[in-house]
C-alpha cells in the first residue's frame, strides 16, 4: 500500500524527479503485491490493464470534448479510439471475473465430490461489485485528471479516487487470495480446459478406490439395496457388439451395473454414485468402445 501510495504522489509531482520516482514506486509496487499475494498477484497485471485502458479511453474523450477545433472534436476516429479502448478494458475485467468464478465453481464441485461438509463455497458477489467499481472509478479519475489539467481544481478529489482505486485493487486480489491459496496445476488446465468433468471423475475415482478395502471386488455379487445375491446375464454393446455382464437382483427389482468412474456397483438409473459422488449417465458403458447406451439397447448376448 505504502509502495502505491508512494507511486501515486509520485504520478502528481509536475516536475523534477516525478518520473523516476514513479518508475521506482512502480517497480516496489509490483515487487510488494508478488510478495503479498503469491497466488493472485498476476492478477494485478490484469487490473493495471483494465485501469490503462479505461484510463486512456476517458481521457481521449475529454480531451477531445474539452478542445474546441473543427480538426478535433467531430472527427470520428476519435469516438473510435474511445469505444474501442472502454471496450477492451471491460473485456479484461469481464476476462478476470470469469477466471475466479470458474476457479470457485471447481473448488466448489471438487468439495461436493470429497464429500465435504459444509461444501466449500466462497461469495463473489461484493468482489464482483468492487472489480465493477474499480472501471467505473477509474474513468471518473481520467476525467478529473484532465479538469485539473485544464486548471480547475479537483486535483483533491482526483487523488482521493486513485487512493480508492489502490484500495480496490488490493481487495480484488485478497478475496480469491485468501478464499483459494494457492491453485494446483491441475486444477488451472481443468479451469482452462474442455476435461474439467473428466479431472473430476478421475479425483472422484482415485478417492474410492484409496478408501476402499484391499479385497473390494471390482464387481459385487451383492445387490447394492438389499445385499441380496445377483443374477448375471451378458449383453451386447449396440455398437461393437462386445458383450459385458449386467446383473439383476430378484428382491429388488433393480439392474445393477458398475459405476463408469470408480467401477463400484451401482444401481442402474441412479444420477450418482454412492461411493465416489461421480455423476451418472441413465446407460451403460461399453469397456471396449467406451459406448454410453440405455440398457434397453442392449442386447442379449444369444441375440
Amino acid at each position: 500500500m505504502a509502495a502505491l501510495a508512494g507511486t501515486l504522489v509520485a504520478g502528481l509531482l509536475p516536475y523534477g524527479a516525478a518520473t523516476g520516482l514513479f518508475i521506482i514506486g512502480a517497480a516496489l509496487s509490483f515487487y510488494f503485491v508478488r510478495r503479498a499475494f503469491p497466488a493472485m498477484w498476476l492478477y494485478s497485471v490484469w487490473l493495471a490493464a483494465v485501469y490503462a485502458l479505461s484510463f486512456l479511453g476517458a481521457l481521449v474523450f475529454a480531451l477531445t470534448a474539452s478542445v474546441d477545433s473543427p480538426l478535433v472534436g467531430p472527427v470520428p476516429l476519435f469516438g473510435a479510439a474511445v469505444v474501442l479502448l472502454e471496450l477492451m478494458a471491460v473485456y479484461v475485467g469481464l476476462a478476470l471475473f470469469a477466471e475466479i468464478k470458474s476457479i470457485r465453481d471447481f473448488r466448489t464441485r471438487l468439495s461436493i465430490v470429497a464429500g465435504e461438509s459444509p461444501t466449500e463455497y466462497a461469495r463473489i458477489g461484493l468482489w464482483t461489485l468492487s472489480l465493477i467499481a474499480f472501471f467505473v472509478v477509474s474513468n471518473l479519475s481520467a476525467l478529473l485528471f484532465v479538469a485539473w489539467a485544464r486548471g480547475a481544481p479537483t486535483l483533491p478529489v482526483h487523488a482521493a479516487l486513485e487512493a480508492l482505486l489502490i484500495a480496490l485493487a488490493m481487495y480484488v486480489l485478497y478475496v480469491p487470495e485468501a478464499a483459494f491459496g494457492k491453485v494446483p496445476r491441475e486444477q488451472k488446465e481443468a479451469v482452462r480446459g474442455p476435461e474439467r468433468e473428466g479431472l473430476l471423475a478421475r479425483v472422484a475415482a482415485a478417492r474410492a478406490r484409496a478408501e476402499a478395502p484391499p479385497d473390494a471386488a471390482r464387481a459385487t455379487d451383492r445387490c447394492p439395496v438389499c445385499s441380496g445375491a445377483l443374477e448375471f446375464v451378458e449383453r451386447r454393446c449396440p455398437s461393437c457388439a462386445v458383450p459385458t455382464r449386467v446383473g439383476w437382483c430378484p428382491k429388488s427389482e433393480v439392474h445393477v451395473i458398475d459405476c463408469e468412474h470408480c467401477s463400484h456397483a451401482v444401481v442402474y438409473g441412479k444420477p450418482v454414485c454412492p461411493h465416489c459422488r461421480g455423476e451418472l449417465r441413465e446407460a451403460v458403458t461399453c469397456p471396449s468402445c467406451r459406448t454410453h447406451a440405455p440398457l434397453r439397447d442392449w442386447r442379449g448376448a444369444a441375440a
